[in-house]
């Protein structure tokens, strides 16, 4: 025993000895930090600063550290609080706090907080204290209450219901927490309350004034329906317009709506809305759902209603006339629905376009529109025939006799000044188209219309313009008022709002008619003169030099004219410079137009007008077939069967013509144009200084007999026109020139009836070609 306590003094006295030397080999505080730090980066070490830098903390001292924090705080700790207590970088204590949760030690990491399963046991049972004080809480008071997300609060109370909170999550709105006596006194208040309703009740109203948690309301509402506790149910949903329709009500209610559907075939929503439902459609589905109906926006109609209204869609239909569809329905029902119930009987019968709509309730026939259509198309035709009076014969008129062939043969020699003036006045008269009365004879002719020449209403001959082929002229037939009276004087028992409507209707389709038919017509005055000047350049081949420079002047100034015209009035549609008669558009005109022109219809339309001056009709044919094409005009070439008939035509014309007429001049120079024809086939139209061309020509082309009487005949007309010369002249009166003038008169009267005789009954011979 005394050993051992001497060994222990013995190690003691080393120890205190070895406390009390001074070291030989001792680690610097850098030296250290260094070797820590080649720990750290090797690996073999796993430690973290701390925020001054002063300490190491290892990893598992940070969770034990957290885990101490977390109970002393009771279960719920921010980790920016955890950081200046730990005096470590948010970084790991975030790390740590992560690592914790996974561990699955019952602890949840929300908005930043630790919080264990102890915290929310405790948060249950003040929850349940106040919930058994007030009835009820709700999830979103809590929210604000303990700053915590719904969901999670919503999860973690349901955990606890039953077991640590006493109360119930109301399923419908499971933001709301009710304990059982809360539940059966707010059933007890609603039982009690609805019992004693006798009329329809909006729920909202009962919610306002008696406090109800509404969606607990709605349920228990439902449950005390479904279980019959109540008698009555609920219209309009869980809204605002839900309404509670006791039973005793309903069923008058019912008894009311089917009386008066039964009577009359349709239900009215505002009634309906009157009688207390809110919801008029849906009360009607639920209770005629086998029922067909047809549902409007303000009624419903049964299939009765709809079957009378397709029959007498139909009849009308059939028979081709009208129907007001609205004296048909009850007049509650609005113009709107009656249109909605008119598209679904039309919408099978659409696809024949047997009938339309107009103002919104009457039903109208294509029958009715095509008879209404009819009631234009005399005025139409008339309209038409008025604008353009079609005429494919060119007939010889004053105009034609203006140069004096008598004065430029016979007088040629004379010396006699008054003569010569006479002769100039003469000639010069003849250069000037339109005057009538230039001349120095004065003839008396009945006048012969010329009928190449057309009387038009340039707004309404074509549908091109100036501007080119795809631009089409709007054409005016009739106004819009005037398309109403007509229709009133035809249709006096049909409304006046349908009048507007069928006069609205018929406007675009009776002025494209129009269009059609002035369009048809300028087509065909257009190819009448065209073939017409192509007609009458035939019969020019047969003459040389200046006869034939002379015809070919003489067409430019007249046929060839007037189809310039027509064209020029119809381009000038657009600048209101259209005459009625296009016949008496004279150059300077022509030239006022073309500068209303655009540039690329400028250029050909100068030179088609230019080309009226010279004395080329290949020219002017080339001209205007480009005038023709800039306005969208067709040419039409004639064939031979077209060809004869108008050499048919222009030589019955003139035989008519020639049957009438008494002015030797005129008789003269119609029949050896027909003459011409007859041996040529030919038409030829010439001016009164071709004439004696003409009878040169026909010498041998008829028998001699012929030819010596109209040689005799010629001399007889210039005797006479020399006579009458005189007389104009002469102050006093010479009763020896009288009776010469008497004389030749006299023997023109007799020859004429031969001379008309060689056109209008001539010799086998002369007319077998013919």
């Amino acid at each position: 025993m005394a050993a051992a306590w001497e060994e222990i003094r013995r190690l003691a006295a080393d120890f205190q000895r070895a406390q009390f030397a001074e070291a030989a080999h001792r680690l610097s505080e850098r030296n250290c930090i260094e070797i820590v730090t080649k720990l750290i980066a090797e690996k073999h070490l796993e430690v973290v600063h701390t925020l001054d830098g002063k300490e190491y903390v290892t990893p598992a001292q940070i969770s034990k550290e957290i885990w101490d924090e977390l109970s002393v705080c009771g279960g719920r700790i921010n980790i920016v609080d955890l950081q200046q207590i730990i005096n470590v970088d948010l970084l790991h204590i975030e790390n740590r706090a992560n690592d914790i949760v996974k561990s699955g030690k019952a602890v949840q990491l929300v908005l930043g907080q630790l919080i264990n399963e102890s915290y929310l046991d405790q948060l249950a049972e003040e929850i349940n204290d106040k919930l058994q004080e007030t009835g009820q809480v709700t999830i979103s008071e809590l929210c604000k209450t303990y700053d915590l997300p719904g969901d999670f609060l919503t999860q973690a109370l349901s955990k606890r219901l039953g077991r640590i909170i006493q109360g119930r999550l109301d399923q419908e709105n499971r933001g709301v927490i009710f304990t059982e006596a809360f539940v059966s006194r707010h059933r007890a208040r609603i039982r009690g309350l609805f019992s004693a309703i006798t009329r329809p009740t909006p729920v909202s109203n009962l919610i306002t004034r008696y406090g109800f948690q509404e969606h607990l309301l709605y349920s228990v509402l439902e449950e005390l329906v479904n279980t019959g506790r109540l008698k009555g149910t609920v219209v309009g949903g869980r809204q605002d317009k839900a309404v509670f329709v006791p039973d005793i009500y309903a069923r008058t209610q019912s008894n009311w709506v089917d009386s008066f559907f039964k009577q009359n075939g349709y239900l009215e929503f505002d009634a309906l809305y009157r009688l207390g439902i809110p919801d008029p459609a849906g009360y009607i589905k639920k209770r005629y759902k086998s029922t067909n109906l047809l549902f409007l926006r303000a009624a419903c109609v049964g299939q009765e209603i709809v079957d009378r209204v397709e029959a007498s869609v139909d009849e009308v239909i059939s028979s081709g006339s009208w129907i007001d569809v609205a004296t048909l329905l009850p007049s509650s029902l609005s113009v709107e629905d009656v249109g909605i119930l008119l598209q679904q009987v039309m919408r099978p019968l659409n696809k024949n376009s047997s009938g339309l709509v107009f103002s919104d309730t009457i039903v109208v026939s294509e029958k009715f529109l095509s008879s209404c259509t009819e009631l234009f198309s005399d005025m139409m035709k008339q309209k038409a025939e008025k604008e353009m009076k079609n005429s494919p014969v060119h007939l010889i008129t004053e105009e034609d006799l203006k140069q004096s062939y008598v004065l430029e043969n016979s007088y040629a020699n004379k010396k006699d000044k008054k003569d010569e003036r006479r002769k100039k006045a003469t000639e010069g008269s003849g250069s000037v188209r339109g005057g009538g009365g230039g001349n120095a004879r004065e003839i008396k002719i009945k006048k012969s219309k010329k009928k190449g020449r057309k009387d038009a209403d340039s707004d309404e001959e074509s549908q091109a313009t100036s501007t080119g082929k795809n631009k089409q002229l709007e054409f005016h037939f009739m106004s819009q008022e005037e398309i109403q009276d007509v229709l009133k004087t035809h249709l006096q028992d049909c409304p006046e709002e349908l009048i507007t409507e069928l006069a609205e209707h018929l406007m675009r389709p009776l002025t494209k008619s129009y269009q059609e038919a002035v369009r048809s017509d300028l087509q065909e005055e257009f190819s009448n003169l065209y073939n017409n000047i192509r007609l009458f350049e035939k019969g020019t081949k047969y003459f040389t030099d200046e006869t034939q420079t002379n015809l070919a002047k003489h067409l430019l100034k007249t046929v060839c004219t007037d189809i310039t015209n027509l064209i020029f009035n119809f381009l000038a549609s657009d600048s209101m410079m259209t005459t009625e008669n296009y016949s008496t558009i004279t150059s300077e005109m022509r030239t006022k137009i073309l500068g209303k022109l655009p540039e690329d219809t400028r250029g050909p339309l100068t030179k088609l007008h230019t080309s009226l001056n010279g004395k080329s009709l290949e020219d002017f044919l080339s001209y205007l077939d480009a005038a023709a094409d800039i306005c969208d005009i067709m040419v039409k070439k004639g064939d031979k069967k077209k060809e004869r008939q108008v050499l048919f035509q222009h030589r019955q014309a003139l035989m008519e013509q020639l049957k009438v007429a008494e002015d030797p001049a005129l008789v003269l120079h119609l029949t050896s144009v027909l003459l011409f024809q007859f041996s040529t086939h030919c038409m030829l139209h010439a001016p009164g200084r071709s004439v004696p061309q003409i009878i040169n020509f026909l010498s041998g082309k008829i028998p001699e007999d012929q030819h010596s009487l109209l040689i005799k005949y010629q001399g007889l007309v210039v005797k006479q026109l020399i006579s009458q010369s005189k007389n104009a002249e002469q102050e006093d009166d010479n009763k020896t020139e009288e009776e010469e003038g008497d004389a030749i008169r006299k023997e023109l009267q007799e020859a004429t009836t031969s001379i008309k005789d060689l056109v209008l009954r001539p010799r086998k011979s002369s007319v077998t070609e013919e």
